[in-house]
């Protein structure tokens, strides 16, 4: 679609133009801007209008490394807007929105999201049961190591704990625990 103010040459100032930005009516007809960017740029001036007024709230509070981080985040919406990311944010958010919209009237997508759940469920489910079995197994081992201890080997190897002192924190911790279990 060409707009008329295209298809005429336009005298602006004493010039001969050829632009959309001679004719205002035409610099924002529907078609010229995207309609994401009518969106996206607006607020990506309010974002950075925000964090210029955050940072000179935290400059009258004379917090230097504060002001620093506020012009860094009062540039990033621009810098997202002019970079392109904002766009592919914009447009994740509205295939999201989309998706989302769907799930109530698809019975494939709620099965899909049944079995991810499932998935999860069972992920955790194994974890737990993991956890347990080493941990009785590892009890096992403990009992068995300590029925088997003679005494006198006992007594010696206390000796020769109690001049070595612990290398650092976890070795203390797991010293700890085997004295508490017995096993010296």
């Amino acid at each position: 679609m060409i707009h008329a103010c295209f298809t005429s040459i336009r005298v602006v100032r004493g010039s001969r133009v050829l632009s959309p930005i001679a004719c205002p009516s035409a610099a924002w007809h529907i078609g010229r801007m995207p309609a994401v960017d009518t969106v996206l740029l607006p607020l990506c001036v309010g974002l950075s209008l925000l964090g210029v007024i955050a940072t000179g709230i935290a400059w009258r509070r004379g917090n230097k490394g504060r002001v620093i981080q506020g012009v860094g985040l009062a540039l990033a919406p621009i810098a997202l807007y002019f970079s392109g990311l904002l766009r592919l944010l914009w447009n994740a958010a509205v295939a999201f929105g989309t998706w989302a919209s769907k799930i109530i009237f698809s019975p494939a997508v709620w099965f899909g999201l049944s079995l991810l759940g499932l998935c999860i469920v069972l992920w955790v489910v194994g974890g737990f049961i993991g956890r347990r079995s080493s941990a009785a197994k590892s009890n096992e081992v403990s009992a068995q190591s300590t029925s088997g201890a003679l005494p006198a080997k006992k007594a010696a190897g206390k000796q020769r704990r109690s001049q070595q002192p612990p290398i650092d924190e976890e070795m203390a911790e797991i010293e700890a625990l085997l004295k508490s279990r017995g096993i010296e």
